[in-house]
């Protein structure tokens, strides 16, 4: 088993190390807000965080299958996400593991008229059809991961370029752009938002937010899910000085938060990106800075905040 995180280790050093050379200076102070962040966050709602949707399984089957498909439609607006994914649950009803590994799974009448912004219904279909490929090859998508993996050192951009190629074969030729996008390419420097998000889930945890139902990947290897607002509370913050949202800019705000605790830098990321999600930090609002934990790290925080 993997030791206790080990939260603050390695503050006295004011460089991170980033591809190509590049540095992130950091304050000695970064761990006090971001642990107070941390605590504050604690016992929160889940609504409207898409990984509400897999705490309603009991079974860990339904509930690695509810994750992934729950974090590759996490795209949009909150209440748009939530109406999609409630309508696509229903549609797989009661059990969305049975469903698609059942002899007669869902065909595409039962996904008529369920598209999600530019993800029309025949994508949809077809993502379940590649997501249950799975399951039948492998038995989990956790095992579908191993594999991928090869008996290799843990790499999780190689690792994750794999499990996503596995999962994108059955689906074929048309509708590429559906398919490249819910099926995205780190190995092309896609920041895989998604699909870190289901790493997330799936492999901390649990503690109330995160699932804890997976033991090949190890927390300290994880990515931060990098969002638009990750991207820019990152910047905000000191975590990073990229500008463009890449997988590049992803690993640095992640070697940024590893300085905190290397064993789980990860687990920041969902109280700082419900910062943005809940309207609490945004680039228009003002006058809450003072009342923010991590405003003390925050190069745009308001005067009069």
């Amino acid at each position: 088993p993997d030791p206790r995180p080990q939260e603050g280790r390695g503050l006295r050093d004011r460089r991170v190390s980033a591809e190509q050379g590049h540095t992130v200076t950091r304050p000695r102070s970064i761990a006090g807000p971001l642990l107070r962040l941390l605590a504050e966050g604690r016992g929160a709602e889940l609504s409207p965080d898409p990984v509400a949707f897999p705490h309603r399984f009991a079974d860990p089957r339904d509930a690695e299958t509810a994750a992934f498909l729950s974090a590759s439609f996490a795209f949009g607006g909150v209440l748009q996400i939530g109406n999609f994914l409630s309508r696509l649950f229903n549609a797989l009803s009661p059990s969305p593991h049975a469903a698609l590994t059942a002899v007669k799974p869902p065909g595409r009448r039962s996904v008529a008229g369920l598209s999600h912004r530019f993800i029309s219904s025949e994508g949809v279909y077809r993502f379940l059809r590649c997501v249950r490929a799975a399951y039948i090859a492998h038995g989990s998508l956790e095992r579908l991961y191993i594999a991928g993996r090869g008996g290799e050192p843990p790499d999780l951009r190689r690792d994750l370029g794999r499990f996503l190629g596995g999962l994108r074969d059955p689906w074929g030729k048309d509708l590429a752009r559906e398919r490249d996008f819910l099926f995205p390419r780190p190995e092309r420097g896609s920041a895989c938002k998604r699909h870190n998000l289901f790493l997330r889930w799936v492999v901390r945890g649990p503690d109330g937010v995160d699932l804890g139902l997976w033991g090949a990947v190890s927390p300290r290897d994880l990515v931060v899910p990098l969002d638009t607002h990750m991207a820019r509370l990152g910047g905000a913050l000191g975590l990073t000085r990229r500008r463009t949202p890449d997988w590049r800019m992803a690993e640095e705000i992640t070697a940024s938060l590893r300085l905190v605790c290397p064993d789980d830098p990860v687990k920041f990321d969902y109280p700082l990106t419900r910062l943005g999600i809940l309207g609490v930090c945004t680039r228009s609002r003002r006058g809450v800075c003072g009342r923010c934990p991590v405003a003390p790290l925050c190069a745009r925080r308001s005067q009069g905040g």
